[in-house]
């Protein structure tokens, strides 16, 4: 029988359901999340480790893979993962691909909305008993026709798309291969440069992984491309955004906004005060209730799908 560990505490009755009825016995960890010589261990003791982001798989454990594994990770992005294991003719990886897409979708609306209605600084303002329109520094401005700048073009800004489509968005995309992606234009998308997308765009998003090729892809320069006036929105790794320039230009021009749904562990100076023209969330875009759910059943199954390519 084979052995699956799973070190996500509250993974739901129903994922659970679909790894033990394919005959798999199921260990949940109600602990802390494994990581150093606890993720040795069960990288050594199971043949199949459901484990998210802050369980790191450095280079140096690659050599206790001795028998074939299924590593299924709790989330969309891989960078946690060295690239040891995804070379490895032991390891199948595995991870979450549409599940928490329509989440944070949901989650890069919300901070459009509410910096360019202005909802922080008008409740700062009440809560600061100075609560009277004419204190807000720039009129609230509407989304509706303006032109939206898509960095990346997968399931997250699939989701996207639809949204603007409401908005009546122009939409413009960058993505390294658009040829692969030619459905969107049936939804509005004109397909441009990424120099393009960041001078002409009125709010400009990005959602793709972090990798070494988009490691620091928006860098300083990137970012003088950018509109005075425009709204950039960040749900993707903070790596791959210059996040101290980025702010820097929030602070040089109060009428450009930024909202970022990142790590913070590396930012908590950068964020210790309050902007009127920026918006931080500690990476919860794509944990709601029903993400975390949908979640779960789509790692189960895709672990069950790997079980073929791998014993």
């Amino acid at each position: 029988m084979k052995k699956a560990y799973c070190g996500l505490p509250d993974f739901n009755i129903e994922a659970k359901q679909i790894i033990e009825n394919a005959g798999i016995d199921l260990t949940v960890d109600t602990g802390n999340r494994p990581a150093g010589d606890k993720l040795i261990d069960i990288l050594q003791k199971y043949d199949i480790l459901i484990i998210g982001v802050f369980s790191k798989l450095t280079a140096d454990m690659i050599k206790y893979v001795k028998t074939p594994k299924i590593i299924a990770s709790f989330s969309v992005g891989l960078d946690h993962i060295d690239k040891s294991f995804f070379e490895s003719p032991l390891v199948k990886i595995v991870n979450i691909k549409t599940a928490n897409s329509l989440s944070v979708a949901e989650h890069i609306f919300s901070l459009i909305l509410s910096l360019n209605k202005r909802i922080f600084e008008s409740n700062r303002l009440v809560l600061d008993k100075r609560g009277h329109r004419k204190n807000v520094h720039e009129r609230p401005e509407d989304i509706f026709g303006k032109t939206l700048g898509l960095i990346g073009c997968g399931n997250i800004t699939s989701e996207v798309i639809s949204f603007a489509n409401v908005f009546k968005m122009k939409i413009k995309c960058y993505t390294k291969h658009p040829d692969k992606h030619t459905d969107m234009i049936s939804k509005g998308v004109t397909f441009v440069s990424m120099d393009e997308v960041l001078q002409k765009s009125d709010i400009i998003n990005i959602s793709i992984p972090l990798t070494s090729e988009t490691h620091n892809l928006i860098s300083k320069d990137k970012i003088s491309l950018l509109k005075p006036t425009a709204t950039f929105i960040n749900t993707s790794r903070a790596e791959i955004v210059d996040t101290k320039a980025l702010i820097e230009y929030a602070d040089l021009y109060d009428t450009f906004y930024v909202g970022l749904d990142i790590d913070l562990d590396n930012y908590t100076d950068l964020f210790s005060t309050y902007r009127n023209n920026v918006i931080v969330t500690p990476h919860t875009a794509g944990i709601s209730k029903q993400a975390i759910y949908r979640m779960d059943l789509e790692i189960a199954n895709n672990v069950i799908s790997a079980l073929k390519f791998v014993y």
